[in-house]
């Protein structure tokens, strides 16, 4: 009885786990982290969003190609108003699931802890920017190891390769 006790939650949050990460690569915006960025004597406001991918895939080109697709059908200008003399960029930030950041991940500002996004670099996996004067899109996608290292890197504009 103590056994079935201990156990049956167990293996039901075990199968729940496996549901949630069944292999399908899924993209969702981290909730609580969006920045915008930009005082009123400034020429340049920033808006940067930052999203989690889950299972990314392996292959740097397909990378491209995912958070391509994802900008196009969750398009972020219209979250920006147009101001007549101001420039807009745009960020949007793709990282990884890992143990220091985890799919329900929330920045941390109390009083003996610090936990922000620009902590998390190491979990950054690709990368989109690109502005109202420069409508091009420059994307950055890595292959890093678990501990963050770039193993590679590959950089486009739209969809030239450059290096």
């Amino acid at each position: 009885m103590i056994i079935g006790i201990f156990f049956i939650p167990l293996y039901l949050i075990g199968c729940t786990k496996n549901e949630e990460s069944s292999g399908e690569t899924k993209i969702f915006e981290i909730a609580n982290t969006e920045q915008n960025v930009g005082k009123k004597d400034e020429e340049v406001v920033t808006l940067r969003k930052h999203y989690m991918i889950l299972n990314p895939p392996k292959d740097l080109k397909d990378l491209k190609e995912l958070v391509k697709k994802y900008s196009k059908n969750h398009p972020v200008e219209g979250e920006m108003k147009v101001i007549e003399g101001k420039n807009r960029i745009f960020y949007m930030s793709f990282y990884r699931e890992s143990d220091d950041l985890p799919r329900d991940w929330q920045p941390d500002e109390s009083y003996m802890n610090t936990d922000r996004m620009e902590h998390h670099k190491h979990d950054l996996i690709a990368s989109i920017i690109w502005s109202d004067a420069e409508p091009q899109k420059e994307y950055n996608v890595y292959d890093k190891s678990k501990e963050g290292k770039v193993i590679k890197r590959m950089r486009f504009i739209d969809d030239q390769l450059v290096e």
